[in-house]
């Protein structure tokens, strides 16, 4: 008999293979055109956009410098760097997420 935290595990483990239902739309709206995501933030995309022709995942920027604040105990100063760093900065190319700030 399996305890409470393997089978917490396990579930955490499938449900970590399976796409996020905004990650599955994005895919689903590209039509098989490969997309570039940015692991960890899935909360934070808010759609598919066309640049050039090709299919690019959009996040919103506030949630994800959130997420690094609230997940790894950064104030907004060191999120917003961690983000234009290890963020924008890793990800080039044609198929490179498109990065939105929205107005309030």
């Amino acid at each position: 008999m399996k305890s409470a935290a393997e089978r917490s595990q396990k579930a955490k483990s499938a449900s970590e293979q399976r796409p996020s239902w905004r990650r599955q739309a994005c895919l689903d709206a590209a039509g098989g055109k490969p997309l570039m995501f940015v692991d960890g933030h899935d909360d934070a995309i808010m759609g598919v956009a066309e640049v050039r022709g090709e299919p690019r995942v959009v996040y919103n920027i506030e949630a994800i410098v959130h997420e690094l604040m609230r997940r790894d105990g950064m104030d907004r100063e060191g999120a917003l760097e961690f983000f234009e760093y290890n963020i924008v900065g890793a990800r080039i190319g044609k198929r490179a997420p498109v990065f939105l700030t929205t107005l309030s």
